[in-house]
């Protein structure tokens, strides 16, 4: 099914007249970069682009990236420009990013299609019922926070302006999968939508919730467990700001471009920088701090926009922040559950953030993963 995304070029371009100078002296250095490495290390050792489709999706400049790491100590200068050129040409970021409206970036995995989607959420909805009814068994209870796609919320930033179609239903269906098992699941979609009306949720140029978002998502998460009526330790957390600061997202990076970007128009985002920290002095038993009642587990999420401090303010507790950078569904809650902090020293509540689109993705260790975290025998 094609993605009007993937194929609107046009759309995202950025002005031709605007770019006419950074184009001509990135062809520029190109030409003269390529006669030094044609002269160091012979023309016929570096692969050309075969096409335009590979030139435009980036897979040639991705080629070439290998090939240059090991040929040539330039290499950054080098394919920030062959990058750029690609960008000002085709307005295209690679294979990896979508370039859309008003200098947004989105992920690329946020608008794939999932031959087998359906099965796999089911899979994983019901991995997700098994997990949760034996860690209640050990006192612990599951509580699933479910982050929408950044496309999602801003399909009018879309190239297209629109969100495709086949995956529409997606974050419905894995509210409702994960409900029929019997999960915990907060809906982080609603306050997001709501939040996003008054101002911006997510980052321009990256794939995260900003800190306005996370701080929602944070207080429908904390609003959540208060409603679960467990006997949790308070402690008292206050979060100040700082200077606003240029963030660069991780969709520049992704695209290759460096500080080129700045140039070509792809502007970083500007935020002050929220910290949370403990505000009440606690008292301590015989042997020292007690039992973190929270446990966080899950993917760059919870790591960023200060999401895990919000979190521990909105709750007013203690929570361990165990998520993991590029951990995809399963891994961050496989070290967990298998480090000794687990089965020492077991939390209230275990929250399992999981981004929409992991959960119709192609299946990895899921069907040993319950044995292996020793959740089933």
């Amino acid at each position: 099914m094609a993605d009007p995304d993937l194929t609107d070029r046009h759309a995202t371009a950025p002005s031709r007249y605007g770019a006419l100078a950074a184009l001509t002296f990135s062809c520029v250095m190109l030409a003269g970069a390529w006669q030094i490495i044609a002269a160091a290390t012979g023309a016929a050792t570096l692969e050309f682009p075969r096409n335009w489709l590979d030139f435009r999706e980036g897979r040639s400049t991705g080629a070439l990236e290998k090939q240059l790491d090991q040929k040539l100590p330039a290499r950054p200068a080098l394919i920030n420009a062959a990058n750029s050129v690609r960008y000002l040409l085709t307005g295209s970021g690679g294979e990896q990013v979508r370039t859309g409206r008003d200098g947004w970036l989105f992920l690329t995995e946020e608008l794939r299609f999932d031959a087998n989607g359906s099965t796999h959420l089911k899979t994983r909805a019901q991995l997700l019922g098994t997990a949760g009814r034996s860690l209640e068994r050990q006192g612990v209870k599951l509580v699933v926070a479910l982050v929408p796609d950044k496309a999602r919320l801003y399909a009018n930033k879309l190239a297209s302006a629109r969100y495709p179609d086949y995956n529409a239903a997606r974050y419905d269906d894995a509210l409702n999968a994960l409900q029929q098992q019997g999960v915990t699941v907060v809906n982080l979609l609603e306050p997001l939508r709501d939040a996003a009306v008054r101002g911006e949720v997510y980052y321009r140029t990256d794939t995260h919730w900003n800190q306005n978002g996370a701080k929602v998502a944070a207080k429908a998460l904390a609003f959540a467990i208060q409603q679960l009526g467990l006997d949790i330790e308070k402690t008292g957390f206050i979060s100040q700001s700082g200077p606003a600061v240029e963030r660069p997202g991780d969709l520049i990076r992704l695209m290759g471009l460096g500080d080129t970007a700045k140039v070509l128009g792809l502007l970083p985002d500007t935020e002050a920088p929220v910290q949370t920290r403990q505000s009440t002095v606690e008292s301590t038993g015989l042997f020292g701090d007690s039992t973190v009642p929270l446990v966080l587990t899950g993917t760059s999420y919870s790591l960023r926009a200060n999401f895990h401090g919000f979190l521990q303010q909105f709750t007013a507790a203690k929570v361990l922040n165990a998520a993991q950078d590029g951990g995809g569904f399963l891994q961050a809650t496989t070290k967990y559950l298998l480090d000794d902090s687990f089965s020492q020293s077991k939390p209230k509540v275990l929250v399992w953030e999981v981004p929409e689109r992991f959960l119709q993705m192609q299946l990895d260790k899921e069907a040993l993963w319950l044995k292996e975290v020793k959740l089933v025998q």
